[in-house]
């Protein structure tokens, strides 16, 4: 007769078995089943950060970053937001928020929003811009830092970052409609914003060196603030072979 049942306690160091092994159930510190999904175990690890693109003032309003190229353009070469990590870490892009403005109130101009995957290059060790160098937050207050590197609102031109894998594009434009002979813009004096609102489905497991980037920017000024949230575990966590 089995007298008591026990678990191992794997919360905050998850243990990576090989293939084909056999262990314990696992459990929380404070004694329940681990059954919590892929992000929250990550989360409760202290794997997971976040990092924020813009400002807040006390008795002001919020302070948004301009496109890189004065946000005439998406430029790559000076992204919103670059994040990344150097060999021998995974980076797992979890979610994205991105809230802009513009003033968009002629025929045919327009703002977009793009965010993609380099799984060729990892972030350059540093790079100018306003703020320039961003410390993102580890999920687990009192967690380790985050072990790559964070640049925001970059001013300076960096080695191009490869689209490796697209991940989302957000674009809107304006357009005239023709009436008694006259044509009329139908978003004449209005400032447009647009969003980009992306969550994980399924991992993204990308092999450092590696880096995500984000850039906004269009016909006329594009004006913004950015929060991402990733992963990052060391590269033992998902042995290939």
């Amino acid at each position: 007769m089995i007298s008591d049942i026990k678990a191992k306690v794997a919360q905050l160091s998850p243990v990576v078995t090989g293939e084909g092994d056999t262990d314990f159930p696992k459990m929380s510190k404070t004694g329940a089943l681990w059954v919590a999904d892929w992000q929250a175990q990550l989360a409760a690890a202290g794997h997971c950060y976040s990092a924020h693109i813009g400002t807040l003032s006390a008795g002001a309003d919020v302070g948004l970053i301009v496109g890189g190229g004065n946000g005439t353009t998406v430029d790559t070469d000076q992204p919103e937001l670059l994040i990344g990590v150097d060999a021998g870490y995974y980076l797992i892009p979890l979610e994205l928020h991105v809230i802009c403005d513009m003033d968009i109130d002629a025929d045919g101009e327009y703002g977009e929003i793009v965010f993609f995957a380099d799984r060729s290059q990892a972030p350059p060790t540093s790079a100018a811009g306003t703020p320039g160098v961003v410390t993102p937050n580890n999920q687990l207050d009192g967690g380790s830092a985050f072990p790559g590197r964070c640049y925001g609102g970059v001013t300076t031109d960096l080695t191009d970052p490869v689209m490796s894998e697209f991940i989302d594009l957000v674009y809107v434009n304006s357009s005239e409609f023709v009436c008694n002979g006259s044509a009329t813009n139908l978003t004449n004096g209005i400032t447009h914003a647009i969003r980009m609102d992306w969550y994980a489905r399924r991992p993204k497991i990308l092999a450092g060196p590696c880096e995500l980037c984000v850039a906004f920017g269009g016909t006329a000024a594009v004006n913004g603030m950015i929060n991402i949230e990733v992963a990052c575990v060391p590269a033992s966590y998902f042995p290939v072979s």
